[in-house]
C-alpha cells in the first residue's frame, strides 16, 4: 500500500510494507526535509529477498511525521531504497496497531 504522508514538514511517498522489518528513509529524502540523522554505534546488515543482496545501516533518525491527523515521532533507519522516500514496516505498523484493509485500499491506524 502506498500513500503520501507529511515528515518533517515535508510531503513523501511512502511505502507500507507488512513484509519489511524496519522502518526506514532514504538519505536523499532525509537530506531534503533536513532530517538529522546520527551514525549507529553497531551498524545492521539489512539482507534484501533476494541471493546477494545485502547492506549496511549506519545512520538513523527519529522523525517526526503526520499521518491520520496525528504528529508522531518514531526511529528510523536511513537506508538506500529506491522509488519511494520511506518504507513503514512492522515496527511502525504494530506500535500503531495498523490495520490494512486492501479490498477499500484503507489503512487504519491507533484503533
Amino acid at each position: 500500500m502506498v500513500a503520501y504522508i507529511t515528515i518533517n514538514g515535508v510531503r513523501a511517498l511512502v511505502l507500507f510494507d507488512t513484509g519489511s522489518t524496519l522502518d526506514c528513509v532514504s538519505p536523499e529524502f532525509a537530506r531534503v526535509a533536513n532530517l538529522t540523522c546520527y551514525e549507529l554505534g553497531n551498524p545492521t546488515v539489512l539482507q534484501l529477498g533476494t541471493v546477494g543482496s545485502r547492506s549496511k545501516i549506519n545512520y538513523g533518525t527519529d522523525l517526526t511525521f503526520t499521518i491520520q491527523g496525528r504528529t508522531i515521532t518514531h526511529y528510523f533507519d536511513a537506508a538506500n531504497i529506491d522509488r519511494y522516500q520511506a518504507v513503514v514496516g512492522v515496527p511502525f505498523l504494530r506500535a500503531s496497531k495498523a490495520v490494512l484493509d486492501f479490498g477499500e485500499n484503507r489503512l487504519s491506524l491507533f484503533g
